[in-house]
């Protein structure tokens, strides 16, 4: 299970999430400069996903897309560099995450000022 605070979520992408009625999953939609980011968190599998499509392009498939499967956590951060979400990829990769802890490696999100994804670690 993903260990997460909805509003810290909330904080950094400024959208209110799309729910499944069902609440199995958030569906959170940032758009700027031509770009949508999807993130879609299925809370209870511990899974997310990343799309990221340019809206000037004409294609129906996203520039970019991955999954992170039994992701263990996300964390708020700021600091010089502005402010993120890190996720923290499956035990698989390492040592169990936990709250009190930095996430090492994993994918790292901003919005402010423009969309950014990244793979840190």
């Amino acid at each position: 299970m993903l260990t997460w605070d909805e509003t810290d979520v909330l904080a950094v992408l400024e959208v209110l999430p799309e729910e499944d009625p069902h609440h199995i999953y958030h569906r959170y939609c940032v758009e700027k400069a031509g770009l949508r980011l999807i993130i879609t968190v299925w809370q209870y599998d511990g899974d997310v996903e990343f799309e990221l499509v340019d809206r000037t392009e004409t294609r129906a498939s996203p520039a970019f897309k991955m999954k992170l499967v039994d992701c263990q956590g996300v964390q708020r951060r700021v600091d010089a560099s502005g402010e993120y979400l890190e996720f923290a990829p499956s035990a698989c990769f390492g040592g169990r995450y936990t709250p009190h802890t930095s996430i090492a490696y994993g994918v790292r999100v901003a919005v402010k000022p423009n969309i950014a994804i990244s793979l840190f670690g």
